[in-house]
């Protein structure tokens, strides 16, 4: 399970809308400081992602919480979002070539077998709300560690004046 800490930012019914901060990973690599990748993550800096999730937890507004996503329907989810769009590709290049065109058709049918792949998976994870199964779910309330502690001041028979 891949866990990641969010904020209750408004309560309806059954659900929650949390919101919580996209990260890259680079930030816990050991080569960030001479990564393309991670200065271009520093560039576009830290972007907030607001998911609605139902509620199991009964939380309340400004509450954090952890929530959590499967390895496995990440992983699936990822492998469709990926090979998709590269088998439409091929398809529709190995169409063009059985066809007879030349390469500059290949190439455009390539192109546009990509986009037409691209477009499927983004037409399948709206209407299958994010690739069936594949959302988020609360796992538990993040307590933030710290606690109320009331000092009084001890009698100890000595008075001062």
């Amino acid at each position: 399970m891949i866990e990641t800490q969010a904020r209750v930012v408004a309560v309806e019914p059954g659900y929650a809308w949390v919101e919580s901060e996209r990260r890259s990973g680079c930030s816990h690599c050991t080569s960030s400081a001479s990564c393309g990748v991670s200065t271009l993550s520093k560039l576009f800096g830290a972007r907030r992602q607001r998911l609605r999730l139902a509620d199991s937890l009964g939380v309340r507004t400004g509450e954090d919480i952890v929530i959590g996503l499967s390895e496995q329907r990440l992983l699936a989810a990822a492998t469709v979002a990926y090979l998709l769009p590269l088998f439409t590709m091929i398809g529709a290049a190995l169409l063009s070539a059985h066809l007879g065109h030349g390469q500059g058709v290949l190439a455009l049918s390539s192109l546009l077998g990509l986009g037409g792949g691209l477009w499927l998976v983004r037409r399948h994870s709206v209407n299958s709300q994010a690739i069936a199964g594949c959302q988020p779910v609360m796992l538990k309330r993040r307590h933030s560690g710290e606690c109320t502690i009331e000092f009084k001041p001890r009698n100890t028979g000595v008075h001062h004046e």
